[in-house]
């Protein structure tokens, strides 16, 4: 918390609160697209540590085809979404959006590589943050190229996470079938829909930056956010409204006022909205059984 707050500190001495704002909110929208198109690799390969090499090397195979999948997808979505910013006069957040995009590529290959999963992928995200923001402040960097500095960061995670000595032990019941897609879909479902509550405080707290980020964390922490638990949606039908509802709810902020204030909560609400949807895609693989358990990645958002 401590090194997020540090450097969002260090943007807006900057480059003032104005800009920090768009860049907050063009952080957020990269988020909402990264939620849109999550999938979750990292649990079924997790369950092949310890099985035959050939059914580790298939499961490698198809979780990087996955995962470029879905980074293709998030690219043409982040090109489409920066022409829709051009067209309502938010012309900088969408010079700020593709910099800050730069670093989804590097999220995409966390994802599938279970070597880079780690608890500490925020101490990095941060430790890795801070200097690069700090350099640009010392060097007089305008906006768009501390937009740059964060994209980076998640270069420098990746890379951090990747070379640190790591040891993979094998889980208590390790599986030997060749992975799927529909295993995929259906761990990816079952995250996505077990977090979206954690998820909808940690966007409607947006508006406070990394404070808002450390709120969000620590309510989940607390199982705060069981309580909001029983108000969300629990049928297809449901999830599509709320996700339409919010969308549309962003749109209307994001034309009737963009200023830099709302177009942060605007990209909160495209967020939230993003992680139904990514629920409502993969639907038809939520299991209606009760008892299917599956280890909760690590959330990736800041």
């Amino acid at each position: 918390m401590a090194g997020m707050v540090a450097t969002w500190a260090v943007v807006v001495a900057a480059v003032g609160h104005a800009d920090a704002a768009r860049m907050l909110a063009a952080t957020t929208c990269v988020r909402a697209i990264l939620l849109l198109t999550k999938m979750s690799t990292s649990p079924a390969l997790k369950r092949r540590v310890g099985a035959p090499r050939e059914v580790r090397r298939h499961a490698k195979r198809l979780a990087f085809t996955v995962q470029a999948t879905a980074l293709a997808t998030s690219m043409v979505l982040i090109l489409l979404l920066v022409e829709v910013l051009k067209g309502i006069g938010q012309q900088q957040i969408a010079a700020y959006l593709p910099f800050i995009a730069l670093g989804m590529p590097a999220r995409y290959l966390r994802f599938a590589d279970i070597r880079t999963s780690s608890p500490y992928n925020r101490l990095a995200l941060a430790a890795g943050g801070l200097p690069f923001v700090l350099l640009g402040w010392g060097l007089g960097w305008q906006a768009a190229a501390m937009s740059f500095a964060f994209g980076a960061r998640d270069w420098i995670v990746y890379a951090v996470l990747r070379l640190w000595p790591s040891s993979l032990r094998p889980m208590k019941v390790v599986v030997e079938e060749r992975l799927n897609f529909a295993e995929v879909a259906r761990d990816s479902v079952i995250v996505a829909r077990r977090l979206l509550t954690y998820r909808l405080t940690k966007s409607l707290l947006t508006v406070f930056g990394p404070f808002g980020n450390a709120a969000a964390r620590t309510g989940r922490g607390l199982n705060w956010h069981t309580k909001i638990e029983p108000y969300l949606p629990h049928h297809l039908g449901g999830f599509i409204l709320f996700s339409a509802g919010l969308f549309g709810t962003g749109i209307f902020l994001a034309l009737r006022s963009g200023e830099p204030a709302a177009m942060v909560g605007a990209a909160g609400l495209f967020q939230i909205g993003a992680a139904a949807a990514n629920v409502v895609l993969l639907w038809r693989y939520l299991p209606t059984r009760k008892g299917v358990m599956v280890h909760d990645e690590d959330d990736e958002d800041e």
